[in-house]
């Protein structure tokens, strides 16, 4: 009877050793690196910088492990609103304030825009809801001219360096 105890207890130990590693495996891959520029002999990267990011700093972390990383709560929370007309859809998406930003003016409300112009192109837009900018306007010849140049490039496979 103890012998099973005790070989069952063996067990329940091994299963917790084999979920924390791989619970703990899966953490450290779905970091965000928060110092991409790490690898750059000019980055400065050290703990203290890491933290002076408002990120966070893993001092067991191995090289193939990420050290320095994002909160995974960090970003923006979609909200409620949405809307629609005939190509474009519009989300609205406010910054997490309970994590402090890595930037020293986050943008606190942004748009996000999705414009449908053909199955080929689509365009992602994001932008500061609280503060307007400048935009060109586009006029439907403009755009009609945008969209054949944008369908004679991708039908024309031409290697070309911008």
């Amino acid at each position: 009877m103890r012998l099973i105890l005790f070989i069952s207890l063996i067990d329940s130990i091994i299963f917790v050793l084999i979920i924390s590693s791989v619970f703990a495996s899966y953490k450290s891959s779905s970091r965000i690196n928060c110092y991409p520029e790490i690898e750059s002999p000019y980055s400065n990267y050290s703990k203290e910088s890491c933290l002076a990011r408002n990120c966070l700093y893993d001092d067991e972390a191995n090289s193939s492990v990420i050290q320095c990383y994002l909160s995974p709560n960090y970003g923006y929370i979609l909200q409620n609103s949405f809307k629609q007309t005939k190509n474009i859809f519009k989300f609205q998406l406010k910054r997490n304030q309970a994590i402090n930003s890595m930037f020293p003016e986050p943008i606190e409300n942004v748009l996000f825009e999705i414009q449908y112009y053909t199955n080929d192109i689509i365009r992602f837009k994001f932008y500061d809801a609280d503060k307007s900018r400048y935009e060109v306007k586009k006029t439907q010849k403009a755009i009609k001219i945008s969209l054949n140049i944008l369908l004679i490039l991708g039908s024309n496979s031409i290697n070309s360096s911008f």
